[in-house]
């Protein structure tokens, strides 16, 4: 009986997998296409306030963005808009200047902060990576391979990373 089941289970969703292919061939839906056309020849307008800086991120050749200086708390950049662009919000940067502490990391790439490691199982990757980048060490060690004699020569090339200015 499960058999007969199983075969008339598998018949039917064939039946409404050619039924949903072929509908498709037979309707491509050009009406969508040709209104999607003059919607991304038309400039987009968005409004910002002075405090948001923005970082935008082209993805293809043609875009147009015109610098504004706000006269306001808002402003409003006009771009001509041929395919999709990303925008990544960045955060304000404060008056402040924050110094990491002394037991802590500062990724030179990324400017993350994170505190200096005790154990190698707990470094972040970009602290390994840093290690095999620096020449500190000759790779990334799993945990597996962890021994004794290991773990001295990490723990010595972490001090040695951690002295460098150029993670402070």
């Amino acid at each position: 009986m499960a058999e007969l089941f199983f075969i008339a289970t598998v018949i039917f969703v064939a039946y409404v997998l050619f039924v949903v292919l072929d509908e498709k061939k037979d309707n491509p839906e050009p009406d969508k296409v040709a209104e999607l056309k003059p919607a991304l020849a038309e400039p987009e307008i968005i409004e910002l306030s002075a405090d948001t800086p923005i970082t935008l991120v082209p993805e293809p050749e043609k875009i147009v963005a015109k610098p504004v200086r706000p006269k306001t708390a808002t402003a409003k950049i006009a771009t001509v808009k041929t395919e999709p662009v990303t925008v990544v919000a960045t955060k304000p940067e404060s008056s402040k200047v924050t110094t990491p502490a002394a037991d802590s990391l500062k990724n030179p790439k990324t400017g993350e902060v994170a505190k200096f490691p005790s154990n190698y199982n707990f470094a972040k990757r970009w602290i390994k990576d840093a290690l095999v980048e620096e020449g500190l060490l000759d790779k990334v060690y799993k945990n597996t391979e962890l021994d004794d004699e290991t773990t001295e020569k990490i723990h010595a090339a972490l001090q040695q990373l951690k002295a460098l200015d150029k993670y402070k």
